[in-house]
């Protein structure tokens, strides 16, 4: 009895399989084909917006020193004196401004470009994996955080505005060059130690019989001190600190005539009106600091965790 010839070909095509597939090689793990059939090696872009950001952040910080260094050399030759001490603070504290957003712009940058390339050397080994979401977002608060420290270095010194009426001031007579000189002191107020006093008042003549203005003095010069003291006589009297918390007098003075009761001033009224802006330069210094810290260690975080996941990844 002969063998049906379903059989004999059911037999030849088995084994006919089998040679194909021991053609074929081993197998490899589905992971490793996927791994060698990526188009390339794509940076994830929490690190690389920090290594970016903390690029444009050092750029900046650089920037205000460079430029606040430039502005202070040219602004005191020999002979010349600086400025209102108002002038000088906001000088010093630009520069640590500046200071503090290179070197945070420094650690964003650096943080970015070691994950970045703690990525790529995983992507070549072929164990690479995306770092998880969450050390994502401690990138991008750490980016937050310290692109607000740089946007608020631009913003306005907070401040408050005092307001002076005629009413508010006396003429006081001191000894002087003249031999006296004459000065309207204001009411007391109060200002914390650091603050800057931007005073800005105007002096109005009026004449005693027909009410008339006789002159109005738009520039005038005060200063401030404690009420215990006298003013004193500087190239410039705007832009006074106060040093220490406490309360403080402004003295406007009076150079229309020698006295009020020479001719004509003797037939004139003098008021005395304006306002004082008191800036606190410095209150955003530790804003600043604080938060960039802050983004400073998210970004420190942020790459340990991407650095020991890796190493995890590898190790499987």
């Amino acid at each position: 009895m002969g063998i049906p010839p379903k059989v004999i070909q059911a037999f030849y095509r088995l084994n006919h399989n089998s040679y194909k597939v021991e053609d074929a090689g081993p197998m490899t793990p589905a992971t490793s084909t996927v791994v060698r059939s990526a188009p390339g090696f794509i940076p994830s872009r929490a690190p690389a917006l920090a290594m970016h950001s903390g690029f444009l952040v050092n750029a900046y910080g650089f920037f205000l020193i460079v430029g606040t260094s430039v502005q202070w050399l040219s602004l005191q030759p020999p002979g010349t004196t600086l400025g209102p001490p108002s002038f000088v603070q906001g000088l010093i504290i630009r520069l640590v401004e500046g200071v503090y957003l290179a070197v945070f712009g420094v650690i964003l940058a650096i943080g970015g470009f070691v994950w970045l390339q703690r990525e790529r050397r995983g992507a070549a080994g072929g164990g690479y994996q995306p770092s998880g979401r969450w050390r994502h977002l401690l990138a991008y608060g750490a980016v937050t955080m310290i692109a607000i420290a740089a946007i608020v270095s631009a913003a306005p010194s907070p401040h408050r505005t005092l307001m002076f009426v005629s009413s508010d001031f006396r003429l006081q007579t001191l000894p002087g060059d003249r031999p006296y000189e004459n000065y309207f002191m204001s009411r007391p107020f109060f200002a914390f130690e650091g603050e800057a006093l931007f005073p800005e008042f105007s002096v109005t003549w009026t004449d005693n019989q027909t009410g008339a203005v006789v002159q109005r003095d738009g520039l005038v010069t005060a200063w401030v001190t404690a009420p215990s003291e006298f003013p004193h006589p500087m190239p410039f009297g705007n832009g006074n600190l106060a040093p220490a918390d406490g309360t403080y007098v402004l003295w406007v003075q009076y150079t229309l005539c020698e006295t009020p009761a020479t001719p004509p001033c003797s037939n004139y009224t003098a008021l005395v009106t304006g306002d004082l802006m008191i800036a606190t330069q410095g209150a955003y210094v530790p804003v600043q600091l604080a938060l960039g810290a802050a983004g400073s260690l998210l970004m420190a975080i942020a790459l340990v965790q991407s650095v020991r996941g890796n190493r995890r990844t590898t190790s499987r």
